[in-house]
């Protein structure tokens, strides 16, 4: 039942999205729409680099679902740590940040990195981790201020690759889009959603984040 009700919620968040570009295409819009895909980069580097940049940029908030990551391959750990120093950055600016942790089993250092989070900004950093260990997401999403005129929609797809002779799951396809507040405030709902279904558990603690280690 728990997947079901995932799977609905990511169903209508890619809805959403979908139908937000249909319409704009169809408008001649899409100026401030952009994806970045692999083409050859098995880690995405473009993708995350300039996903990097958007969280720099942000000013209030940030609500992001994401499986986290996995610390497979030779660069996977530096993109690893600099994703996280952009958060810690954003926290300590005062940015309210909020994460579905749809990765339900963490890698050690990557649960090290979330525990840093709560210890250093209890009352800005709000995690949430999914209680299902069937559930494997296929995407994730971001918002970032959504209610200024800047804000900004990330939506990621991952896919499965032989990453240096071990699987991964890593970025796929991301796509980011700017400046629409019908959209972003569309997918903040679709996201809180996660947590008023109660399928996600909060984590308050290191310890509540220790129950979900590898």
């Amino acid at each position: 039942m728990l997947t079901g009700v995932i799977s609905s919620v990511i169903a209508s968040i890619v809805t959403a999205v979908g139908v937000w570009m249909y319409r704009t295409a169809k408008m001649g819009g899409l100026q401030r729409f952009l994806v970045l895909a692999p083409n050859g980069d098995q880690l995405n580097t473009k993708f995350y680099a300039y996903f990097r940049k958007q969280i720099d940029r942000a000013k209030s908030e940030i609500i992001i679902t994401g499986e986290g990551f996995e610390y497979k391959g030779s660069e996977g750990p530096s993109q690893a740590d600099a994703y996280h120093d952009s958060m810690r950055s954003a926290l300590k600016r005062g940015v309210d940040i909020t994460r579905i942790q749809t990765g339900r089993s963490l890698h050690p250092r990557w649960a090290e990195k979330l525990k840093e989070c709560i210890r250093d900004y209890p009352n800005k950093f709000h995690l949430y981790i999914v209680n299902n260990k069937q559930f494997q997401d296929v995407a994730s999403v971001c918002v970032i201020d959504v209610d200024s005129r800047n804000n900004v929609v990330e939506f990621m797809l991952s896919a499965e690759n032989d990453l240096e002779d071990s699987f991964v799951r890593i970025a796929s396809t991301g796509v980011f889009i700017h400046g629409q507040r019908d959209l972003a405030d569309a997918m903040k709902k679709n996201i809180i959603a996660i947590k008023q279904f109660r399928i996600a558990k909060k984590c308050e603690t290191e310890a509540d984040i220790d129950q979900f280690l590898n």
